[in-house]
């Protein structure tokens, strides 16, 4: 029986989907490509002992994660000259249920709100025309709600929802080598929208790729903020400003990836002006090697730090803090740790703070180990997090807590694979509860 309603919700999606792209675009037969696609997750996970306030819970979790993309490409514009687009559409489902039918964790409220909806009905993910030999030969534009990610995901991404807007992507427009890239977005977020808008490039040295890019994020309508916990003050709007540098190596055995984001701006209050005045830095890298029982191994390590307020600062808010930088995967988190989820400057709720951190307590600090040992048609992961707080404006603990993650990924084929987790996050000094949290999920994953 559950089979059978499986199948039924699948059909319904293709449905759905086929109908949209019968509806927008009769003319589709007429396309010399047409690229479908789509994936499915389905994961079952049971959280134990989660810290909230001075609370603990746990919860079982079942949800459905699924995905179907249908891009039209090489569409010939016989009024222009050698201009061609692609017109995609991407639909996406959630479903989210438990053993009482009912997710009553407040660590995972923020994942289902951020949703049109968790009952399996789609969405539109994506629906976007893209554009090429725009204006001029060297220039592509994309036009609708649309994937993006800047940089690493630190300061902003569509977090898998799509972003609505338009993307200018230029090569060797201003120099040789350089792709330059302009973007302007209009957000909607805790039921107000939002202005994203900058330019990025591009530069491939002989050894690596070199990533320069400025954004600003303009919110005007008035708002209660508290982003680091330490500082709380009405706004009338804000304006917060990135500007950031990435260098990415790919070389032999060696990948190195490390990005340094300054935020800068200002928020204006009815009675005073608040500057910005935060950065944060993340650095990865990973070495492949061969080991004789394993086969080809890879070893990784990450550092990243975000800055914080030692105090409620008059007139400066030094807490970096992105509205729109990468935090999920569904409705659970996504980050450092499979528990935690942390980026540099928020993590899975321990309180109702913005961050989730205690009140007083600001920017995180995150090392991390890894290896991935592959054995016949397993890949073993073993990864290790320590996690410390930037500030404390009570000046108590930093010490946030650890975390171990151990993971299975059994490939049943290129398309198709199976992953187990055991997770063990253990609070430090900065918690009165000692209790490890842990973590046991199963995820099964298709796609073609």
């Amino acid at each position: 029986m559950v089979k059978s309603a499986n199948n039924i919700k699948a059909y319904g999606l293709w449905l759905t989907a086929y109908g949209a792209v019968a509806l927008l675009f009769p003319a589709a037969a007429s396309a010399t490509k047409l690229d479908l696609s789509s994936e499915i997750n389905i994961k079952a996970s049971n959280y134990q002992h989660m810290i909230y306030g001075s609370d603990r819970g746990s919860q079982a979790l079942y949800s459905e994660n699924a995905t179907l993309g249908f891009v039209i490409k090489d569409i010939r514009l016989e009024k222009t000259r050698d201009s061609k687009m692609d017109v995609g559409v991407v639909l996406k489902s959630a479903g989210v249920g438990s053993a009482s039918d009912t997710v009553k964790a407040p660590q995972l409220q923020d994942g289902i709100n951020r949703l049109p909806n968790t009952n399996g009905t789609p969405f539109v993910k994506e629906a976007y025309v893209k554009i090429y030999r725009f204006i001029r030969p060297t220039i592509t534009a994309t036009l609708g709600r649309q994937a993006f990610t800047l940089g690493q995901g630190m300061t902003l991404s569509d977090d898998g929802l799509g972003m609505p807007g338009a993307k200018l992507e230029a090569q060797d427009l201003f120099f040789k080598r350089v792709k330059t890239e302009m973007f302007f977005f209009r957000p909607f977020k805790d039921l107000k929208y939002y202005k994203v808008y900058g330019v990025s490039a591009y530069y491939p040295s002989n050894e690596g790729l070199w990533h320069i890019y400025h954004f600003w994020e303009n919110e005007d309508a008035p708002d209660v903020v508290d982003p680091a916990n330490t500082l709380l003050y009405d706004t009338i709007s804000k304006t917060k400003k990135f500007t950031g540098l990435r260098y990415f190596l790919n070389y032999n055995a060696l990948d190195f990836d490390g990005e340094l984001v300054l935020q800068r701006g200002q928020a204006k209050t009815a009675g005073e002006t608040i500057d910005y005045a935060a950065y944060a830095f993340l650095i990865k890298g990973a070495w492949n090697q061969n080991i004789s029982f394993f086969g080809r191994s890879r070893a990784r390590l990450a550092y990243g730090r975000a800055s914080g307020n030692s105090n409620a600062p008059a007139g400066t808010d030094k807490a970096f803090f992105p509205t729109f930088g990468r935090k999920y995967d569904g409705i659970e988190r996504s980050g450092f740790g499979a528990i935690a989820g942390a980026t540099l400057y928020d993590t899975i709720k321990t309180s109702s703070t913005p961050n989730g951190l205690p009140y007083g307590v600001s920017g995180l600090n995150v090392i991390s180990l890894g290896v991935d040992l592959p054995y016949k048609k397993l890949m073993i992961s073993a990864d290790f997090y320590r996690f410390k707080a930037s500030q404390n404006i009570s000046g108590g603990s930093l010490q946030i807590g650890s975390e171990t993650d151990l993971k299975a990924v059994y490939k049943l084929g290129e398309d198709l694979q199976l992953n187990a987790i055991y997770a063990v996050f253990t609070p430090l000094s900065l918690y009165t509860q000692t209790t490890p949290i842990t973590l046991v999920s199963t995820t099964v994953s298709a796609r073609f």
